[in-house]
């Protein structure tokens, strides 16, 4: 049984059945009849409300146009049908049943087929143009409601011709005019339910990563001419609507909306998240109209389709924005260190965004794809199309032929730029890499680290994230020391004129270091190559541009009055071997001791030692001979 606030009230008119057409306000339908019948136009006035906003069910229709609808806001898509309950009524009366008994038994009769039906327009108007006569008799009709999804459907009406102004007076009470009106206004009022809701997960294509700050509008098609309305504010608990799109609210990733005292609620919300409740039931677009910064719209995400209904009351939608992720690697390195002039081999990969091959007003929507490296002074691009170290660009794992894109050089950097008119031919949602070859050059020592970042430039996004990768090279510091034994260890006299080679390792096979003059490129080749580490006066021996690892240090030529070591020095190079530019670590001591001294002895006492040993010597054999002489005699 329906609640007082969901009956409407009845209104009575007269209408005579014919076949329906479009007419006039809202769709018209007209029912024809003999040619001397005269026909009325009855206006229905769908008026929508929420349960809390229904205006007295008392409010007596007066059959002319009511100024106290004026309020509401009209209810589109709402479906009547007619019904000629003429000769039962008249049966009704015939059997001694008053007028208004008469009517309470047709209210709810709907014999045969309807006589005309209509579809309130996107005002909530429809225009019936019905005959007030039924064969000779005063015509009757039951206008029926047909249900709506989340609509409350108004009682039936009542319409008896001649239809006379009701006129209101100033007790309250009304009264009949004495002007039979042709044109009848009537309103019937609706309870809508506007417990829908839309939650929109904003996300980018890049790293699926919620997205805050995109624009969204919602619009809804109404009446036969499909016209477009949008939501534009909040009265008496529903949304009201605009047909100007540029005055439609903007929804706003991050936040969550609702319906307020006639103005819209508003709460933050999660990261990337739109929520909008107290919808109606009914078909909506939901249109994106602005991205979030360092997003782009994408066309077939755009503009999506949803509807809320009785039973499904929360919609929940997904949208994409085409952002950028750079990724940039060295895949052929274990670790970071390298040696100089060793080719080392980089990657840049980037998303193609999915809406790579879109358009805008001027055509293209991707005039530009460029990838941009930038790289510290002490890396040197080996730019070159061919061979081992020949850069190469994918699509995917497809080859792109080098026509198809320039690469250009710039100070610590280049571009790599994609043909404009090849880049709607890009893969959408797949992936662009450049692998390319660098290495260390002559500026490269081992106390800091050689970085190399890239990003994207599509004149849309880019990765707020730059990636960076950085290469490092190694070293070792060696002294070459007065190696006699002091008691005054800080007294150690660097000496000059020592040589040294470093090998790779300790046996036959050892390769031997070369660094190039001019580039300072490190290569390992035979003994005869190799380059000789001569100390000057400072003693010091530097290495650098060496990967980590353990080597050998082998003194080819000691220093004047010095023995030569015997022994090869094994080393260490790793990330603590060398240091940083404030902080050089001590170098490793090599000592030599001169000739002519013996570790056992030590100073100029020797000699004397010498001259005892050679006396006592020299007396044992002359007593062994002299003692020998006498025995065989």
């Amino acid at each position: 049984m329906k609640t007082r606030k969901q009956k409407i009230w009845g209104v009575i008119a007269t209408l005579i059945m014919v076949f329906p057409f479009v007419l006039g306000l809202g769709n018209a339908k007209n029912v024809f009849a003999d040619d001397n019948t005269d026909m009325a136009n009855i206006i229905i006035h769908k008026k929508k409300m929420t349960g809390e906003k229904v205006p007295n069910p008392l409010i007596q229709n007066s059959g002319n146009e009511m100024t106290e609808f004026d309020n509401y806001q009209g209810l589109a898509g709402v479906t009547f049908s007619v019904y000629d309950v003429t000769t039962e009524f008249y049966n009704s009366r015939a059997a001694g049943t008053s007028v208004d008994d008469a009517k309470a038994e047709v209210k709810n009769l709907t014999p045969n087929t309807p006589i005309a039906q209509g579809t309130t327009n996107a005002d909530g108007n429809l225009t019936l143009n019905l005959p007030k006569k039924q064969n000779g008799k005063d015509a009757v009709y039951t206008i029926k409601e047909e249900p709506k999804d989340g609509v409350v459907p108004a009682d039936n009406m009542v319409v008896a011709f001649p239809v006379y102004e009701m006129i209101k007076q100033t007790d309250g009470s009304y009264k009949y005019g004495t002007e039979e009106l042709s044109t009848i206004h009537i309103y019937p009022k609706n309870v809508v339910s506007n417990d829908g809701s839309l939650q929109v997960k904003k996300v980018g294509t890049a790293k699926n990563e919620g997205l805050n700050g995109a624009e969204f509008i919602i619009s809804k098609s109404e009446g036969e001419s499909n016209t477009v309305k949008y939501i534009q504010g909040v009265k008496d608990g529903l949304y009201t609507w605009t047909m100007n799109k540029e005055k439609a609210k903007h929804f706003i990733t991050g936040y969550s909306y609702g319906i307020g005292e006639n103005k819209f609620t508003e709460a933050e919300n999660a990261e990337g998240e739109l929520n909008v409740k107290n919808l109606e039931a009914g078909a909506y677009t939901l249109e994106e109209v602005k991205a979030p910064n360092n997003a782009a719209l994408i066309d077939n995400q755009t503009k999506t389709s949803f509807t809320i209904s009785t039973e499904k009351q929360t919609v929940e939608l997904t949208i994409k924005n085409d952002t950028s992720k750079v990724e940039k690697t060295t895949p052929q390195l274990e670790g970071k260190d390298v040696a100089i002039g060793e080719k080392i081999q980089y990657q840049i990969s980037v998303n193609i965004p999915s809406g790579i091959a879109d358009n805008d007003s001027n055509g293209n929507k991707y005039v530009k794809f460029n990838l941009v490296d930038t790289h510290d002074a002490a890396l040197t691009f080996d730019n070159q199309t061919s061979g081992d170290y020949g850069y190469v660009l994918y699509d995917g794992e497809k080859v792109i032929s080098s026509k198809k894109y320039q690469v250009t050089e710039q100070d610590n950097g280049f571009t790599v730029a994609v043909n404009p008119e090849f880049i709607p031919s890009l893969t959408p949602g797949g992936t662009l890499k450049f692998v390319y070859f660098m290495h260390l050059n002559d500026k490269a020592d081992p106390t800091k680290g050689f970085k190399n970042e890239a990003n994207v430039d599509n004149g849309h996004t880019s990765d707020p994230n730059t990636p960076s990768v950085e290469v490092v090279t190694g070293g070792k510091r060696f002294i070459k020391v007065d190696g006699d034994v002091t008691s005054d260890k800080t007294s150690d006299k660097p000496l000059a004129g020592a040589s040294f080679v470093v090998r790779d390792q300790d046996s036959n096979t050892a390769k031997y270091l070369k660094i190039d003059d001019t580039t300072k490129a490190v290569s390992w080749v035979d003994a005869k190559e190799a380059t000789i580490f001569t100390t000057k006066k400072d003693g010091l021996v530097p290495i650098t541009g060496l990967k980590y690892g353990t080597y050998f240090l082998e003194e080819t030529v000691a220093p004047n009055d010095y023995v030569l070591l015997s022994n090869r020095i094994e080393f260490t190079v790793n990330g603590d071997s060398y240091g940083t530019t404030e902080n050089l670590i001590n170098p490793e001591k090599v000592p030599n001791k001169h000739k002519g001294t013996l570790p056992s002895t030590g100073g100029k006492g020797i000699y004397a030692f010498i001259a005892i040993g050679t006396i006592a010597v020299a007396g044992a054999v002359f007593y062994f001979t002299r003692g020998r002489k006498q025995t065989e005699a």
